[in-house]
């Protein structure tokens, strides 16, 4: 990528740290950045042109259990109060905030967390709370997952998300990172891989390799926002953005009408004949551009 890119420790309450990465125009205005899952900070790198060509400052943190970030328990709004501790580490008074896939929820807690300073949100191939927005499927086993902490056992669900992961993990164990993304990406067809130029595979083998060192952020994803959730999308204030692709079967649209249905200013863009992938990677230019983020 060829805009510039800082990093640096930020220290939380209790002596959390957090990895940041910023990126895009430096200083330009912020724009706080939800990965998606599994994922990590440097998700945010293969956006940091467009982020630039729009005049944004794009920040973007681990979330617990994500690298070495410490994991805390399964929550949205926790993570949106470690998001406005960020900004006021950064000395960022407004901003907008965007989240990716399973870093959707996370967007919504942060303009929930400071209302009064945050300007906008977009949710791209957000997850909603997906067993009230999708039909109930009796084999689906994450659903008996999710079942399990519903009775009250938190710990066999995050373990069997843990092992869900397991596959994945392992493909940590190919050195060779172009072999490795490859593994990951095998079996999706190539005309939903278009945005995957090699440029942004290195970028997904960095960042890979950060989000599998451990499965806990992926597990603890799974139990917040497939769990009941513990924010009302309802009170969001300001203008939310949804994207969502009408091929999309990792995350439907289902899911963003749900919350379209719920927010009270929102956009639904619908993305024609894109997947999961392409709705979340193809469309930056548009993301950006629509995001009113005000200094």
């Amino acid at each position: 990528m060829t805009a510039e890119a800082r990093e640096r420790i930020i220290t939380l309450a209790g002596g959390r740290q957090v990895p940041v990465l910023e990126g895009g125009d430096l200083g330009g205005r912020p724009v706080l950045f939800h990965h998606g899952t599994p994922s990590s900070r440097h998700q945010a790198t293969p956006l940091s042109d467009a982020a630039r060509d729009h005049g944004i400052r794009l920040i973007s943190f681990n979330r617990p259990g994500y690298g070495r970030t410490p994991n805390t328990s399964p929550s949205l709004a926790s993570v949106g109060a470690d998001a406005i501790a960020i900004a006021d580490a950064l000395e960022v008074a407004r901003f907008g905030t965007v989240g990716l896939s399973g870093g959707g929820p996370y967007a919504l807690a942060t303009a929930l967390a400071a209302p009064e300073r945050v300007t906008a949100v977009a949710v791209v191939g957000g997850i909603g709370p997906w067993r009230l927005a999708l039909p109930h499927d009796p084999d689906d086993h994450e659903r008996d997952l999710l079942a399990l902490a519903d009775a009250g056992d938190l710990n066999a669900a995050l373990a069997g998300f843990r092992s869900d992961l397991a596959p994945d993990v392992a493909l940590l164990d190919i050195a060779d990172d172009d072999a490795m993304v490859a593994a990951y990406f095998d079996g999706i067809p190539a005309t939903e891989l278009t945005w995957l130029t090699p440029e942004v595979r290195r970028c997904w083998a960095v960042d890979m390799r950060e989000a599998l060192s451990n499965a806990d952020g992926y597990a603890r994803d799974n139990l917040a926002w497939g769990g009941p959730w513990d924010i009302d999308v309802t009170a969001v204030r300001c203008p939310v953005h949804l994207y969502y692709g009408d091929r999309d079967s990792l995350v439907p649209e289902a899911n963003g009408r749900w919350l379209a249905a719920r927010l009270p200013n929102p956009t639904f863009v619908t993305f024609p004949n894109a997947g999961h992938g392409t709705t979340t990677f193809g469309h930056w230019d548009t993301v950006f551009a629509a995001l009113p983020v005000l200094p």
